[in-house]
């Protein structure tokens, strides 16, 4: 069902960008955002100063980040262990190729784009970690966020919802950081949960206006729902004293301005696998960058002209 924002007191510059068109389909509204939960830098601050970097200074750049690696490496530590899965190399790979100025997908959503000059770059930076040495070969699913948890990982890109779990370690103190800018700009993959009222038969107008109603006030109170590990979809929630007191987010909200979201467009998850099956084909040293990410996009390409046909424009 479209969702008249009026109704509700709700306005675009309420929110920021990418969550409010995030709950938009086709130039109509259908969600209403409820928060942000995007990817972020988890660093594993007792490790970095016990081989004498400055735990307080996550790396905010590409140079940094390999200085900070290479310092780890000399001391026998692999610093940043590069996932092939979906959560959260697939997600890092997303991030890194809008910091190379690419694109997932074209502008009319009819294309994958990630095998541009810029996905190139992004994906041959990851698989250079672990040729390098920087990252085992051949990471386990979670593998990379265990490491970073038991100290044998430092640096690992990672979604906001593992706030919580970190802050609650006793061995070792991780912290939260916005995702470095290993490209020219900065990118970061996102997505939210948003409020949507279903369409049914039978239209009860009173079931519905107190739908609009619970919905309104919950974009209003979502500082609370922040506690989860979440950046409230409001701009003034996430810039409120109750959200800014909640420890380990304030980093995830100040890349907000940076996230991306997956196109609102049907079927598009499917062409999505096929993404993630190319960056870990990559990662897994099976296939060169460049070869795994254009034959993702030539199967994805398929995907999206069959739903055309399936779903419509």
């Amino acid at each position: 069902m479209r969702v008249k924002c009026s109704a509700l007191g709700l306005k675009a510059s309420d929110f920021a960008p990418a969550v409010w068109n995030g709950g938009e389909y086709q130039g109509k509204r259908y969600g209403i955002p409820i928060d942000v939960h995007n990817l972020g830098l988890f660093y594993n601050k007792t490790v970095m100063e016990k081989n004498g970097l400055d735990p307080n200074k996550p790396p905010t750049s590409k140079d940094e980040y390999m200085t900070a690696v290479d310092t780890l490496k000399s001391k026998g530590v692999q610093g940043s262990w590069v996932s092939p899965f979906q959560f959260t190399g697939g997600f890092q790979f997303e991030s890194l190729l809008w910091q190379f100025g690419g694109d997932v997908f074209s502008s009319d959503n009819s294309s994958a784009t990630w095998n541009s000059d810029a996905g190139v770059q992004a994906l041959t930076w990851m698989v250079d970690l672990v040729k390098n040495g920087y990252s085992p070969k051949n990471v386990g699913q979670d593998a990379d966020y265990i490491a970073l948890k038991n100290g044998r990982n430092v640096f690992n890109w990672q979604g906001i919802w593992q706030v919580n779990e970190v802050s609650a370690l006793k061995t070792y103190e991780i912290g939260t950081a916005p995702l470095p800018k290993i490209g020219s700009t900065g990118g970061v993959w996102g997505n939210s949960h948003q409020f949507v009222l279903p369409r049914k038969k039978e239209n009860d107008a009173d079931k519905t206006n107190a739908s609009r109603f619970f919905i309104n006030w919950f974009t209003q109170h979502a500082a609370d729902w922040a506690k989860s590990a979440k950046v409230p979809a409001r701009n003034d929630l996430a810039q409120s004293a109750d959200f800014k007191a909640i420890p380990g987010l304030q980093s995830f909200a100040e890349d907000v301005k940076f996230t991306h979201f997956p196109p609102s467009v049907a079927g598009i998850d499917d062409a999505l696998a096929e993404l993630y099956t190319g960056v870990q084909s990559a990662v897994l040293l099976k296939q060169d960058p460049a070869g795994a990410l254009t034959a993702a996009a030539n199967r994805a390409n398929k995907i999206l002209a069959d739903n055309k046909k399936k779903y419509g424009a």
